[in-house]
């Protein structure tokens, strides 16, 4: 293992322990057998008790992500994000994993507080309930009141939170690099990257300016929309530990049963809230990306409200022409423009059969463009497709897969709603806009526009370069620097088999010639260099065989 490596698991033992022990426990480790992990050899020979291992691999992977607490229940709701990577029967049983955690208790509140704002509670609210509302992975929200009199709702991030999800990044990124590194067949869902994407994404998300700025935004892009309330955020009382804005009295939909509403009433709701969202998506590119039912609110007046926003999606532009291509693409039924779409959209293997994946897609159009567009299930098709591009081994970039993941959350939302709701009832005003002959000649047109700043980039910076390499070639000071990688172990094997080799043929020499001193007419130093070597040899051969490697 090497040295890095060996620094981290020695600072995070206890941890690293609790990981392989809960690991074992699920039979989840039989990936560790094929690493040389000092600290989890006695935990690798324990077995799992049959009771756990007769459940299926996804529940087992969620109940022990479940165990390892907030920084892995938070990496299960990434991956449940992204079936294209771990498949779509296991990132819909990571969609199960809720986080409920134990609040941390009012002093140590008040006290994380009064650290972000610099002011003591009492010249800040002139009431501050201690018992949380909502307590989740990253912080608690309580209800307070301010001086000028503003009910507010105060979020507060968890005590210690950063420092250990921190120390969990870190062991996650090492257990990726040994997976990638060990487990050849793990390759294709990119464990680095994916960890590595992680950590990036619960940084965002445990910095509540972040947040704040999201709320802010947001209100800018939504200004005027009729029925819907976005909080206002008092940003002088906000920090990237403690977030305070409007509070709002709503019934969320998971309690909308509770309004007597009528059917009709109802189906309203479910509409104007996927109205709500389609519009963030296809006109405004910026958007509100988890509309589960907890997090739509309805107000008394009617209105619509949303709640946390520390999970957003933002389309480039780039993202959204291959948005717009492939919305046009099925709209159309043309399977073959589908699969370019996604080839050029995602990162495909070299071994991609492109003639499989086009058969693959001429059967989904097939499928789903015979039916009337009400029979229609979103979520169906969407898991259906993702489930194809999974099979080819295709990543599709993240942008498109929170996209994926919002809209395949909001047909399930609206459907608790109204059960016969069909959210692709509503596509119709976007139809001209994502596959019409205007749509086309609008994304010509903005390609064409790029292309030409492309060219005028490359116009600028090409002649320059091209002069310095000439005049460097005529000076004879043009160098080329190689770097190699990946080839640390093959090298090192390589010099130990030499050394191998020149002791056993010195030792034979020595041997031969009865070079002394001798014992039983043998020279000693050859028997020793003989046995050296016979030692060495069979070291490297072990290694061989326990990395299952030559190289």
């Amino acid at each position: 293992m090497a040295i890095g490596r060996i620094r981290k698991a020695t600072r995070h033992i206890a941890r690293y322990r609790e990981i392989f022990s809960t690991l074992v426990r699920y039979g989840l480790a039989d990936w560790a057998s094929r690493v040389d992990y000092e600290l989890a050899k006695d935990l690798l020979q324990r077995q799992a008790p049959p009771e756990l291992l007769s459940l299926s691999t996804p529940e087992r992977i969620r109940r022990a992500l479940m165990e390892l607490g907030p920084t892995f229940i938070k990496f299960g709701q990434v991956l449940s994000v992204r079936p294209d990577l771990v498949g779509v029967a296991l990132a819909d049983e990571l969609k199960l994993l809720q986080t409920s955690v134990t609040p941390d208790p009012p002093f140590e509140v008040e006290r994380i507080i009064e650290a972000g704002l610099g002011k003591p509670l009492r010249e800040i609210f002139s009431s501050f309930e201690p018992e949380p509302v909502a307590s989740a992975s990253i912080g608690q929200v309580h209800r307070a009141w301010l001086l000028t009199g503003e009910k507010v709702a105060v979020k507060v991030r968890h005590r210690d939170i950063v420092q250990m999800v921190n120390t969990d990044v870190e062991i996650l990124a090492d257990l990726a690099g040994l997976v990638e590194d060990y487990v050849e067949e793990s390759r294709n869902y990119r464990p680095r990257e994916t960890v590595a994407q992680f950590a990036r994404t619960i940084k965002r998300e445990m910095d509540f300016n972040r947040e704040a700025r999201n709320i802010r935004n947001l209100a800018e892009d939504l200004a005027g929309e009729e029925g819907l309330k976005i909080p206002a955020v008092y940003e002088d009382l906000c920090d990237s530990a403690v977030l305070v804005m409007e509070w709002m009295d709503g019934t969320p939909l998971t309690r909308v049963g509770e309004l007597n509403l009528s059917p009709d009433e109802t189906r309203d709701i479910a509409r104007r809230g996927a109205s709500l969202y389609l519009k963030m998506i296809f006109v405004n590119g910026y958007y509100h990306a988890d509309p589960h039912p907890g997090n739509i609110l309805v107000l008394p007046d009617g209105s619509l409200t949303l709640l946390d926003f520390g999970m957003m999606g933002r389309l480039s532009t780039r993202m959204r022409e291959y948005v717009e291509d492939l919305a046009g693409a099925i709209i159309s039924r043309d399977s073959e423009r589908i699969t370019r779409v996604i080839v050029k959209a995602g990162e495909t293997p070299q071994n991609l059969d492109e003639t499989a994946l086009g058969l693959d897609m001429t059967e989904f159009i097939a499928y789903y463009g015979s039916m009337p567009l009400s029979k229609i299930r979103l979520f169906e098709a969407l898991n259906e497709m993702v489930g194809v591009i999974h099979r080819h081994h295709i990543t599709l970039q993240a942008e498109i897969m929170m996209l994926i993941k919002t809209l395949v959350t909001l047909d399930g939302t609206a459907r608790s709603l109204a059960a016969d709701f069909n959210v692709l009832s509503l596509i119709s005003p976007y139809h001209e806009r994502l596959g019409g002959a205007g749509a086309y000649l609008r994304r010509r047109l903005t390609r064409a526009s790029r292309f030409y700043d492309e060219i005028a980039v490359f116009a600028d910076t090409a002649p320059p370069a091209l002069a310095d390499i000439i005049e460097r070639l005529r000076r004879g000071t043009f160098e080329v620097h190689m770097e190699h990688r990946g080839l640390e172990h093959s090298a090192n094997r390589l010099v130990f088999g030499i050394l191998t080799a020149a002791l056993f043929v010195g030792s034979a020499l020595l041997l031969s010639f009865k070079v002394p001193p001798t014992l039983l007419g043998l020279s000693v130093l050859g028997l020793l260099g003989f046995a050296g070597s016979l030692f060495m040899g069979v070291r490297i051969l072990w290694a061989i065989m326990v990395s299952g490697r030559l190289e």
